[in-house]
C-alpha cells in the first residue's frame, strides 16, 4: 500500500523527527540516502524504512517498510533531490564514565554551532582512530540532517555523547588522570611540541570565539597551532583534524 495522505500516523510521526526536541523525547532520528543506510551496523536498532513510491522497484531485503508517494516522501526529505529512502533508527546510550575510565585519546566540543563542522570533526576523530567525541549542550545537533550527512557514517563508528555539561565531563576525566589540553590563541605551547599521554583529551572551541575562559581554566596545557601565513586562523573542523592526527601520532 502507497501511503498519500498527511493525515497518515507513520507519515505525522516521522515529520515530528525533523524538530530537535521530538528527537530528543523519543531517542529516535531519521538517516537518509542509500550509502548511509548501507552503513547502518547491525547492532543498531532500525525501526523502519521509509521510502518512496519511485523508489519501491529497487527495494530488496527491507523489513518494516512503509512506502510513500513520492510527493509525501518529498516533504519528509532534508534535500533537494531525494534518492527516496531513510531509516528511523533508535539512538545510542553511553556511559560516559565507562568510557572515561576505560579509553583514552578524546575530542571535547564547546558550542560548535555549524552542523557540517561538527559532522566533519566526527567523521577525522573516527579516521584518526580516537575514542570518543564529547559534545556540549551548546552545540549543534549530532543527530540533525546536516551532521549526519557530514559524519559520512562515522556517526555508526565510535561513541558520539551529546548534550553534555563541559565541567562535569572534565571532572570526571581529571579523575582519571587524564591531560587535558585546549586549543586557545593564549596557549604558550605549539601543538608540535606536545608529548600525548596515553589517556588524553583536546578540547575545540566554538568557531568564532574558541573556548570560554571557565573551561580554560580547568584545561592542564592550552595549546596554539603553528600557522607560518597570513591567516589569522583555521577552521574548527580543520584545525580539530590536524590536532587529532597529530594525537594519533604520538
Amino acid at each position: 500500500m502507497i501511503i498519500k495522505s498527511t493525515e497518515n500516523k507513520i507519515f505525522k510521526y516521522a515529520l515530528r523527527l525533523q524538530e530537535k526536541r521530538f528527537r530528543n523525547k523519543s531517542r529516535l532520528f531519521l538517516i537518509e540516502g542509500k550509502k548511509q543506510i548501507e552503513d547502518i551496523p547491525k547492532n543498531w536498532n532500525t525501526r523502519q524504512f521509509l521510502i518512496s513510491e519511485r523508489y519501491k522497484g529497487t527495494t530488496v531485503n527491507f523489513k518494516n517498510t512503509t512506502i510513500f508517494s513520492d510527493r509525501l516522501f518529498n516533504k519528509l526529505s532534508a534535500t533537494k533531490s531525494p534518492q527516496g529512502i531513510m531509516a528511523l533508527i533508535e539512538k545510542k546510550y553511553y556511559n560516559s564514565k565507562e568510557i572515561i575510565k576505560n579509553y583514552g585519546k578524546f575530542i571535547i566540543l564547546e558550542n560548535i554551532q555549524d552542523p557540517g563542522n561538527l559532522g566533519a570533526i566526527i567523521r577525522s576523530a573516527d579516521a584518526f582512530g580516537l575514542k570518543a567525541v564529547f559534545v556540549s549542550k551548546e552545540s549543534a545537533d549530532i543527530y540533525s540532517d546536516k551532521t549526519l550527512r557530514a559524519t559520512m557514517g562515522s556517526i555508526f563508528h565510535l561513541p558520539i555523547i551529546d548534550n553534555i555539561e563541559i565541567e562535569d565531563i572534565l571532572n570526571l576525566m581529571k579523575k582519571e588522570k587524564i591531560s587535558i589540553l585546549a586549543a586557545s590563541l593564549k596557549g604558550k605551547k605549539y601543538l608540535n611540541d606536545i608529548k600525548f599521554k596515553n589517556k588524553s583529551a583536546f578540547i575545540i572551541g566554538n568557531e568564532a570565539h574558541g573556548i570560554k575562559s571557565e573551561t580554560e581554566n580547568l584545561a592542564d596545557t592550552l595549546v596554539k597551532i603553528y600557522t607560518p601565513g597570513k591567516a589569522k586562523s583555521l577552521n574548527a573542523a580543520v584545525a580539530a583534524s590536524v590536532i587529532m592526527y597529530e594525537m594519533s601520532k604520538r
